[in-house]
């Protein structure tokens, strides 16, 4: 593992907070990418986002789990391929229907703190977990890769390059 502070910072210019991923150069994601791998920040960010996720009290990590046992053991998918699209797919949606809320969080949680009651669907059976990704994870881990970037990065003022 090289140095935390790299001697010379990769430049990234004020212009690059407006690139989409069609518009970012290929290169200075390359010697972004590279940097933080070189450095052990692509693994802090990792390690961090996994310790977040468990720590959580909704338990993001089991409800996942027990989510794919249940679509393989009720034959609504059969391989893993159709199993990861699956859950990434019904992570992703309840995620963008998850309401951004102030402290309070979507996954489980009234604004008060306490669990949610567990909703039913129309047979009464236990409706499937909410696989939303808590606000407060996702949060904590953009903190994190910010800090990551700003440590190997030197980023350009507005005006300047």
């Amino acid at each position: 593992m090289t140095s935390q502070n790299p001697a010379t910072p990769i430049k990234v210019p004020a212009s690059a907070a407006n690139y989409t991923m069609a518009t970012l150069d290929p290169e200075l994601r390359t010697q972004i990418n590279q940097a933080l791998i070189d450095d052990g920040l692509v693994t802090k960010i990792q390690d961090h986002l996994l310790h977040s996720l468990h720590a959580h009290p909704a338990n993001w990590p089991t409800a996942v789990e027990n989510h794919a046992i249940a679509l393989l053991r009720s034959g609504e998918v059969t391989t893993f391929p159709a199993l990861l699209r699956r859950v990434i797919e019904d992570v992703r949606r309840d995620t963008s229907l998850a309401p951004t809320t102030n402290g309070a969080e979507a996954n489980g949680k009234k604004s008060n703190g306490t669990p949610a009651p567990a909703a039913a669907d129309s047979n009464g059976s236990p409706a499937a977990p909410n696989l939303a990704l808590p606000s407060s994870v996702v949060e904590d881990a953009l903190k994190v890769t910010r800090e990551s970037l700003e440590t190997v990065c030197s980023f350009a003022e507005n005006g300047a390059s």
